[in-house]
């Protein structure tokens, strides 16, 4: 009885963890800058593309991918003092929650999440980086597919390696 209850709580578990997002990515423009970018004050606009319907789940993802990456950088809220400008325009986007990926498994569709990533040095106006990054889930993953929230964990990391390349290269 007791190896029951441990076997139930270690699938229920691994149903629940899921897989992680898998990102691809193109860059456009390498970044290429002198000086370390986490000595920098970073001003984030994170904003969905023109083509993209509105709905609360967008608006709340918006939030919670600024969150991520504001937790690496010294973001601040006023455009002009800033060194950097990361402009982040979300291009694709189809939610998926946790709760509906585990209760319908890969019924409840693809979760789709492909972004825009342009920085700019302020002091010179110059694009010192652009790329695009795309992820979506895969019908064959099943109920282990990856959800929104994961890929938002996965893009805010991608993102944040992405603009800190720049201090390798110092």
């Amino acid at each position: 009885m007791n190896y029951l209850k441990k076997l139930q709580i270690v699938l229920v578990v691994f149903f629940i963890s899921g897989c992680a997002a898998n990102i691809k990515e193109v860059i456009h423009t390498p970044i290429n800058v002198d000086q370390n970018v986490q000595n920098h004050s970073v001003y984030l606009d994170v904003s969905p593309a023109k083509s993209l319907s509105k709905s609360k789940d967008l608006t709340r993802s918006i939030g919670e991918l600024e969150k991520l990456i504001s937790k690496n950088f010294s973001v601040v809220k006023n455009k002009s003092s800033s060194n950097l400008v990361v402009n982040i325009s979300i291009e694709n986007f189809r939610f998926v929650s946790g709760f509906g990926r585990f209760m319908a498994g890969a019924i409840v569709g693809n979760a789709q999440l492909m972004l825009k990533i342009k920085i700019t040095e302020l002091s010179s106006g110059k694009v010192i980086g652009e790329s695009f990054f795309d992820t979506q889930s895969e019908f064959s993953e099943g109920v282990f597919g990856a959800t929104t929230s994961r890929q938002l964990e996965a893009m805010a990391m991608k993102i944040t390696e992405y603009i800190n390349s720049t201090s390798k290269n110092t």
